[in-house]
């Protein structure tokens, strides 16, 4: 028996990654690379090409919830983020939203109903509340707009934290584009990837703030990428149990 090929590209993404984040990123790497064996991550690779509408539906009751919109008011655009410092725009907390929402439709492939937006909105909460132990986590306490004023200000740049983070991006681009056959684009990889990468980022913030730190370390990160991988790995029927 031949020994099984691995993409040269997913290879070196994911050696880039381990020279970053050391040993305590190999199962990350390998939870990365292991995204294709699950079909409905094979779903949200397909679906992610198409129009949001096509796969997300009617979500408009999703985003008058308490957490989005307190999300919307406690955080700016990327223009006037940049311009003030803050580190978390509000397209980047919208987009962990649109992932647990194309997470939901990967296992089931509904657009419509109530039930849907629920099992999203309770996964959303307890990924912020508890990171990688999500599943242990009760739905906490809706945030406030101090809370997103806060979570704004958590700085990206110690560590090596968001360069790893950027890597493990890289490495999940390269596995997605081997499902897809699309081309990635060279700066903003593909929608699936951003809407991940943007999750971790979300979830290990959301981590510091709760340590009361001002600023994400590698922990976080794996933290955060490691949610977002479990959830990816989890029927929606199993976390709603």
């Amino acid at each position: 028996m031949s020994p099984t090929l691995v993409n040269p590209a997913v290879a070196e993404a994911r050696a880039a990654l381990l020279e970053l984040g050391g040993r305590e990123s190999t199962p990350i790497a390998a939870a990365i690379e292991a995204l294709p064996s699950i079909p409905a991550f094979q779903v949200m690779a397909t679906a992610s090409l198409a129009a949001r509408p096509q796969w997300a539906g009617l979500v408009d009751d999703l985003f008058e919830r308490p957490l989005l919109k307190q999300a919307k008011a406690g955080l700016r655009n990327a223009l006037m983020s940049t311009l003030t410092g803050d580190t978390l725009y509000r397209n980047v907390f919208f987009s962990f939203a649109d992932a647990v929402i194309l997470w939901h439709y990967g296992y089931t492939q509904e657009r419509t109903g109530s039930a849907r937006l629920d099992g999203a909105y309770a996964a959303m909460r307890r990924l912020l509340a508890g990171a990688e132990d999500f599943m242990d986590t009760q739905v906490p306490a809706e945030p406030d707009i101090a809370y997103f004023h806060r979570l704004r200000r958590i700085k990206l740049t110690r560590d090596n934290a968001y360069p790893m983070l950027r890597r493990a991006g890289r490495l999940l681009g390269t596995v997605e584009a081997d499902v897809t056959q699309e081309r990635l684009h060279a700066v903003r990889g593909s929608i699936l990837t951003s809407y991940v990468t943007f999750s971790a980022q979300v979830i290990a913030m959301a981590r510091a703030l709760r340590d009361e730190r001002d600023a994400i370390d590698r922990s976080d990160v794996l933290s955060g990428l490691g949610a977002i991988m479990g959830l990816l790995r989890t029927p929606p029927a199993v976390l709603a149990g």
